[in-house]
């Protein structure tokens, strides 16, 4: 099977077709903006939960301490 020469357009629009995938700044400043909002939401879950944590040890050591 004889291998066909690909021309410069040919090489252009597989090109193009790549970039008609790929994000732009403007995707990515969008999906940063997400992700911080994420980890802000996990980062005051944990908070909350050692507090919680936190409580509750400190009345178990009063209860023993007793």
């Amino acid at each position: 099977m004889p291998q066909e020469k690909m021309t410069i357009e040919t090489l252009a629009e597989m090109i193009n077709e790549g970039f008609k995938t790929t994000a732009t700044k403007k995707d990515i400043k969008r999906v940063e903006f997400r992700l911080a909002g994420i980890e802000h939401l996990l980062l005051e879950e944990q908070k909350r939960k050692i507090e919680n944590l936190e409580t509750r040890m400190k009345k178990l050591e009063d209860a023993l301490a007793v």
